[in-house]
């Protein structure tokens, strides 16, 4: 059955003759040798239900089942639940109108385990009227292709994370001093609440009103500082959401605050609020953003007895639905030499620096679907570019 089967899958070219009728023949017995020797699945399946109506040998290999405890069997039952109602959802146009489609997916085996194959479908139509006849399918196993990535991506989290650790500890003299400032208040006004208690005369419910209140909003000030800082290092799994750039640029402006002081370097945010949201990981794209701004406020350092240099963020909306934000600077600009080695990994100018930052930020950049590049300004100064897609919807 299946060399007959096997030299059914391609239509003959039209010959004449007794050579012809060799040659086809010869054809078809090599076809059918590929096919049963080859390490590739090779299926045939009826249109409607997708039933296997033929399986090469290779079939037992991926899957467990023997050739003929597979024939008749509906590929659709043998996807993974998370699979099934892509593959339905997808059928009518993959078979009724591309007729060629690649895709990966989970198929069960026969010990009920799953795998992953990498499946390319074709339709096989009548050459005269054109009707649907069957679909032509080769497959093959990339488990460990799919697990090679899975592992990579946790590596690239892990990676993130220490990462995000890393920049943390080196802000740490900056967040010391922007938790001591609400403490520091808190603190001043319990004092003075003391003073007034002591007082005479003692002072009325009312005139208490006024400090209590502002030792309540100062304590929550401390308690988002500490939760920002909790969020950013935690161990997560990704999450993207729909988000609005101006208000986290907002927030990691106030967060660098204390460090672009210390550098005599100002910081604006120049993203309109009217600006698209877009599809991202908030903590994600905070850690790119927050590596970006200490980089050029570093860059743009100056003595305090000369003008402040400027750092600021901005982002615009390009005719393709990219979002392009924009981290500048008036630091010293890229050497020519660095621009291409600046995403490299342990590749830095710093000398106390890793070369971790830049080469992970464009990592997590690109698996959001965007890039990450940097130039020099026309004016002096850097600029370093997020291209980020998935535009949801105006503000």
């Amino acid at each position: 059955m299946a060399d007959t089967e096997t030299a059914d899958m391609i239509p003959a070219t039209p010959q004449h003759g007794m050579s012809a009728l060799t040659d086809d023949a010869e054809r078809n017995r090599l076809l059918a040798e590929m096919a049963e020797q080859s390490t590739d699945m090779i299926s045939r399946h009826t249109p409607d239900e997708w039933r296997f109506i033929y399986a090469s040998p290779a079939v037992e290999m991926l899957l467990g089942y023997s050739v003929d405890e597979i024939i008749g069997r509906s590929a659709s039952e043998l996807y993974h639940p998370d699979d099934r109602d892509d593959f339905e959802r997808r059928r009518p146009t993959v078979v009724y109108q591309q007729g060629f489609y690649t895709h990966t997916y989970r198929f069960r085996r026969k010990d009920g385990a799953y795998t992953w194959l990498e499946s390319t479908s074709r339709s096989i139509r009548d050459p005269e009227s054109g009707e649907l006849r069957e679909i032509l399918v080769v497959s093959r196993d990339v488990s460990h292709r799919i697990e090679a990535d899975q592992r990579m991506q946790r590596y690239q989290e892990e990676l993130s994370r220490a990462a995000r650790l890393v920049a943390m500890g080196e802000m740490a003299s900056g967040l010391a001093h922007e938790l001591n400032q609400p403490l520091t208040a808190i603190t001043n006004y319990v004092r003075g609440i003391e003073r007034r208690i002591q007082a005479t005369p003692a002072p009325t419910l009312d005139e208490l009103v006024l400090p209590l209140e502002k030792i309540g909003k100062t304590s929550l000030r401390a308690g988002e500082i500490l939760h920002r800082m909790m969020d950013f290092t935690r161990k997560r799994e990704p999450t993207r959401s729909a988000l609005s750039l101006h208000p986290v640029i907002e927030d990691l402006i106030e967060f660098c605050a204390h460090i672009a002081k210390a550098h005599n370097v100002t910081l604006e945010n120049c993203v309109t609020r009217a600006l698209p949201q877009i599809t991202a990981d908030k903590i994600q794209l905070e850690q790119v953003l927050l590596n970006l701004l200490t980089n050029a406020i570093e860059a743009s350092h100056s003595n305090p007895d000369e003008p402040p240099r400027h750092v600021w963020v901005e982002a615009s909306l390009c005719s393709n639905e990219e979002v392009i934000i924009s981290v500048c600077d008036q630091g010293v600009g890229l050497g020519e030499s660095s621009v291409d080695k600046l995403f490299e990994q342990f590749y830095t100018t710093k000398p106390e620096g890793l070369g971790m930052g830049l080469g992970i930020s464009r990592s997590l950049v690109e698996a959001h679907g965007g890039s990450l590049s940097a130039e020099n300004q026309i004016h002096g100064g850097a600029a370093f570019r997020i291209r980020l897609p998935g535009v949801i919807s105006p503000n």
